[in-house]
Formats: structure tokens, sequence, C-alpha cells
């Protein structure tokens, strides 16, 4: 594998096994009750530079194709893979493109659920204390001591 394209080829399907694995491992801090955030901070940062890593590399493979006068869409990467003999590589890329793109789907959903229940959570809050938690100045407001959950006021 010593063409730059196969070599780009298997380097962006071990990016996307690294990006995987940090997709499970953010799937796997959703479950937590509460989310770790600080981790869940770090965790997005470093997915956030890997997929810069992964946009690099499939910009390298575009231009690599560009170069020996393919086209720089899927098609292009076929007709080159088959041209060097590396198929089953680029449909294995494939497939890992395909896993990622439904984990972080499946991740997405994940979000939305949390955010969903989050934003339940405050709308009764609000409902049962008869006022917004926060103030115009983002701060929590004091409520006095007739305010209580269990009466409903």
């Amino acid at each position: 594998m010593n063409d730059p394209f196969a070599l780009n080829l298997q380097q962006h399907h071990d990016a996307l096994g690294e990006f995987m694995t940090l997709l499970e491992s953010e799937q796997s801090l959703f479950t937590d009750a509460p989310v770790a955030v600080d981790a869940l901070s770090r965790l997005t940062e470093r997915k956030a530079g890997q997929a810069k890593a992964l946009e690099q590399l499939d910009g390298q493979r575009r231009a690599l194709l560009a170069e020996r006068g393919y086209d720089t869409d899927r098609d292009g990467a076929r007709r080159l893979a088959a041209t060097l003999d590396c198929e089953a590589l680029w449909q294995a890329l494939l497939t890992r493109i395909e896993a990622v793109r439904a984990q972080n789907q499946i991740n997405g959903l994940a979000i939305e659920t949390r955010l969903d229940h989050t934003n339940r959570t405050l709308a009764f809050l609000q409902r049962a204390t008869g006022q917004t938690l926060y103030g115009p100045n983002g701060r929590t407001r004091a409520f006095g001591s007739n305010h209580s959950l269990r009466s409903g006021v």
C-alpha cells in the first residue's frame, strides 16, 4: 500500500474508527444520570479535533483524485480504488462511514431526549412555583418561604 491514495483510504478508515470510539464514549456519558458535564466537554473537544482531521483526509482524497483526472465524488474514488486494487479498503471505508453516521444520529437523538426532559422539568418547576427560576440577569431568584413544591404554589 505505497500509493498515496490507498494510504489516504487507510488513514481515513483508521481515523473514522477513532471517531467511532469517541461517539460510543459520548453515548455512554448520556446514559449517566446526571451527565458528567466536564467529561462530556473534554470529549466534545476531542471529537472536534478528530472531525477536523477527517475533513483534512477527505480534502486530501479529493485532491489526489483530481490530480489523477478522476471525479472527486464517490464514483471517482471507487474507480481509482479499483485501478489500484484496493476496492476492499474503499468498501470498508464506506461501511465505516455509514456506521459512524448511524452512531452520530443515535447520539443526536439522545441529546434531544435529554434536552426535552430538561425543558419539561424546568417547565414543571416554573408552573409549580408560579415564577421563572431565573431573573433577567441570569441569576436564580430567591423564593419566599411560602413557596412549596408540595402544595404546587
